[in-house]
C-alpha cells in the first residue's frame, strides 16, 4: 500500500463487519473511514489460501496482522493515505489485485 498524505488522516469509525460479496474467496471485513464529514467504505479482504496456510509458513507481517486483527489493521494503514482505495486484498506473498465488483464505490 502505497503512502499518501498524512496532513488530514481519514478515521475508521465502524467495523470489522463480516462480510461477503462476489469474487471473495477468503474472509472479509467491511469498515467505515471517516474524514471531515465525508464516509467511505472500506473492504478488506485475506485470501483463502493465506487463512489456511500453516502457520510456520513464511507470510509478510501485513498479511499475518490483517489476519490476527480482521483487517483492522490495513483499515487503520488505509486510514492514513489521501485517497483510501474501495479494497485492500491479502494473500499469502502480500496484497494481490481484489476483483472488480469490490472495487466499485456505492453510487459509482
Amino acid at each position: 500500500m502505497s503512502g499518501g498524505s498524512r496532513a488530514a488522516p481519514w478515521r475508521v469509525v465502524d467495523g470489522p463487519e463480516r462480510t461477503t460479496g462476489a469474487g471473495v474467496d477468503g474472509e472479509a471485513w467491511a469498515f467505515t473511514l471517516e474524514r471531515g464529514g465525508t464516509r467511505r467504505p472500506l473492504i478488506v479482504v485475506v485470501s483463502r489460501r493465506a487463512l489456511d496456510a500453516d502457520p510456520a509458513q513464511r507470510m509478510p507481517t501485513r498479511t499475518r496482522e490483517a489476519i490476527a486483527t480482521r483487517g483492522r489493521s490495513e483499515a487503520e494503514t488505509a486510514a492514513w493515505t489521501d485517497d483510501p482505495p474501495p479494497c485492500l486484498m491479502l494473500g499469502r506473498s502480500g496484497y494481490l489485485n481484489p476483483p472488480p465488483s469490490l472495487l466499485q464505490q456505492p453510487g459509482t
